[in-house]
């Protein structure tokens, strides 16, 4: 869902059923638009390492310096005789100028977010050349209005009920292909664009949608209060616990199916290799991936679902990098340059267990689902808030193995259903942002600052310590 400044856009997504030669042609233009992926990004690899340092960086009285090239670009790119018709006959023949285009276009948005960043300044990592299997996806950047024909069903169902309508999309120098109308179109959008990707099951296409009659409304801003928030901690115990003492067990969708993979895995390494039976497990392991993906995702909907039904209009969540929490530890050498253990070992089955769990799927669903129904998700910062006790502000320090937090102004509550009630005090300014203090392991407990008043949780009522340890 997207709202620009005069229309309202929405994503809607379908499976489509290519016959066998447009099957073909479909895999032919992502052979050929990876091709172009990766001279493009080439090019602008060896321009920058050919081009980017300064003139006065070496001897220009002694070193004869070349002409400089100018950087490439998306129009200078889309222009350079070298990409023409005439030099690169087999990467143009049979496929819309727009859909290259587009594929330039995705080429300058990678390089831009390593040099300058996206919108908010965060840069991504170097672009990877593409193989011709992680290369699944292009865009069609203009479709007509009338690209989308949908009849009635004539038959029944053997319960009298009617079945789903008949649905076919034209494409460009395509042709005409069934699409699985399983969601009807809203009245008043028409269709702008789409994107077709190759998945394990098949073929799908996302249709961008597009009403210019709906006007841009502002978002109402809500004030958040005691009554009307709620505090969210995500873990790996429980999924999540909110501030009240609810809480939402964890499904570990990959941790079930491991088992499974793994002997898939070890049967495909005993084929021949580019063998039939090779190729059939891959693809056999390639579904159950996608299989443990939608059960994911369809558990994320239908939790963010439970939370948005409820009568709180503030949701107050962790600000948190899961890649960052599932990071590999940093290689260790000593004296004699030999590698010693680093801990990774210990390390990889929590990194396994935060991969699988999705928290960052799962915010962003719950955010989609929250605006939808008027109502607003806030980050706040997490740092310490399983360490703060929620009761006195005393620090706490706990290993990530103790569950139990014990206080010893008489609070004993779960690890973390304290947490998302310092969560909630934090977004609601009750209690200031908990800064990260250097962890002192010998010391059971340390000297905090309070607050000059008491705090109430589910109609209990905890009394402040002002006196500190």
């Amino acid at each position: 869902m997207k709202r620009s400044k005069d229309t309202f856009k929405l994503n809607y997504q379908y499976r489509i059923v290519p016959d066998k030669q447009q099957s073909k042609q479909l895999k032919d233009w992502l052979y050929k638009l990876c091709r172009i992926h990766n001279l493009m990004l080439e090019e602008r690899f060896n321009w920058w390492e050919c081009n980017r340092s300064p003139v006065n960086a070496c001897p220009i009285f002694i070193t004869h310096l070349p002409e400089l090239k100018d950087q490439p670009t998306y129009y200078s790119q889309k222009r350079a005789t070298h990409w023409s018709r005439e030099f690169h006959k087999d990467l143009y023949k049979g496929v819309h100028s727009q859909v290259i285009q587009e594929a330039v276009k995705r080429v300058e948005d990678a390089f831009n977010r390593l040099i300058k960043g996206d919108s908010t300044g965060k840069r991504s990592g170097k672009p990877r050349f593409k193989s011709v299997r992680r290369y699944r996806t292009f865009s069609i950047p203009q479709l007509k209005p009338e690209c989308l024909s949908v009849t009635a069903n004539p038959h029944r169902r053997r319960n009298g009920g009617t079945r789903r309508d008949i649905a076919y999309i034209s494409l460009p120098k395509v042709g005409q292909m069934k699409l699985i109308y399983h969601r009807l179109i809203p009245e008043g959008f028409t269709i702008k664009a789409a994107l077709i990707s190759r998945r394990a099951d098949g073929w799908y296409i996302t249709l961008t949608l597009e009403d210019k009659s709906v006007p841009s409304l502002k978002p109402p801003e809500i004030e958040a209060t005691e009554e009307n928030s709620l505090g969210l901690d995500v873990g790996l115990e429980k999924f999540w616990t909110a501030s009240d003492g609810e809480i939402e067990p964890i499904q570990q969708h990959y941790r079930k199916s491991e088992v499974k993979l793994a002997k898939l895995a070890n049967r495909k390494e005993g084929k021949p290799h580019k063998s039939a039976s090779r190729r059939k497990l891959a693809k056999k392991i390639s579904k159950h991936h996608q299989k443990l993906q939608r059960k994911r995702k369809k558990f994320h909907y239908e939790s963010a679902t439970r939370l948005v039904s409820r009568d709180e209009k503030v949701f107050f969540v962790e600000d948190i990098k899961p890649g960052n929490l599932s990071r590999k530890n940093k290689p260790k050498q000593d004296e004699k340059g030999r590698y010693v253990p680093n801990g990774q070992s210990a390390k990889s089955g929590l990194n396994k267990s935060i991969n699988d769990a999705g928290w960052s799927q799962f915010l962003s669903i719950l955010t989609y689902k929250a605006a939808k129904a008027g109502k607003s998700v806030v980050k706040v910062k997490p740092h310490n808030t399983s360490q703060i006790c929620s009761c006195c502000d005393r620090l706490v320090q706990k290993d990530l193995s103790v569950r139990i937090h014990h206080c010893l102004c008489g609070l004993i509550l779960d690890r973390d259903w304290n947490a998302a009630i310092n969560i909630k005090r934090v977004g609601l300014g009750i209690f200031p942002t908990i800064k990260r203090r250097k962890r002192n392991r010998k010391a059971a407990t340390k000297e905090a600052y309070t607050v000059p008043c008491g705090y109430s949780v589910g109609g209990c009522h905890f009394p402040a310590i002002l006196q500190p340890i």
